[in-house]
């Protein structure tokens, strides 16, 4: 049981996969994500143990990132802290220990838009419910959206349009040298699915849909685009979807 939990357990039948009931679950954990720092995090916020619970957090969310690279390295899988969801746990960490507005604005992009998008379109590698990974993806990801929505709603910080457009014009200048790192690890490493941002090759999970690698980069990034201009939108109305929750 044990050595299943901890292990390096691949099983396709058991892992999430596109509309099956694990996916409709994750897309639960998704929406949850949003409602409980959305509800609750006023209360965070009055309470004397704010800081605390931001400390608690941090340690936390630091945990589930070094649990996902130790897990890798002792099963000889190649790891290094360089997916989309990994940068969003560095600025998340920053962001907890700094309270600061200028990591807000890339955070809000890269855990909201990261987190929410590996859950509702998830490729967790094939681990099975009975393995330590299946639920590290879910808690990780959860996190990494719940933290700054938190700001947004406790701190109320937001972010501009200038600040929305900097984030992904950053991100098209950083997904190059992603695509060609990932070419050099492949070959460093002998591992030919190095695939950091999901740009060098296409998700399996994805490949039947986009057989073309260029149609599948130019969806991706008009996706990306549109999410972050949706996400602008929504939290920036008078009367916007995240103030109306529980308002």
């Amino acid at each position: 049981m044990w050595e299943n939990f901890f292990g390096y357990v691949i099983d396709f039948e058991r892992s999430v996969r596109l509309f099956s009931w694990h996916h409709y679950m994750l897309i639960g954990f998704a929406i949850l994500a949003i409602f409980l720092p959305l509800q609750f995090s006023k209360n965070i916020y009055n309470s004397e143990y704010e800081r605390k619970i931001r400390n608690i957090a941090f340690i936390w969310l630091l945990i589930l990132e070094i649990i996902y690279h130790v897990h890798n390295w002792y099963n000889g899988v190649f790891s290094l802290p360089l997916h989309i969801c990994s940068f969003a746990v560095i600025m998340n960490l920053a962001l907890l220990k700094t309270n600061s507005q200028r990591i807000f604005e890339y955070v809000f992009f890269f855990g909201v838009l990261g987190g929410f998008m590996a859950l509702m379109v998830p490729f967790s590698y094939g681990f099975p419910y009975y393995n330590i990974r299946y639920h590290h993806f879910i808690l990780i990801h959860m996190t990494i959206i719940m933290i700054p929505l938190y700001y947004y709603r406790a701190y109320k910080f937001r972010v501009t349009r200038r600040a929305t457009y900097k984030t992904f014009v950053m991100a098209l200048l950083v997904a190059p040298v992603i695509y060609n790192l990932n070419l050099v690890l492949s070959t460093v490493s002998g591992d030919t699915v190095v695939n950091y941002w999901f740009i060098t090759h296409i998700p399996e999970h994805v490949e039947r849909i986009f057989g073309n690698h260029v149609l599948y980069l130019g969806v991706l990034v008009s996706l990306i685009y549109i999410a972050h201009m949706v996400l602008y939108k929504l939290s920036n109305r008078s009367s916007g979807a995240f103030q109306d929750v529980t308002d």
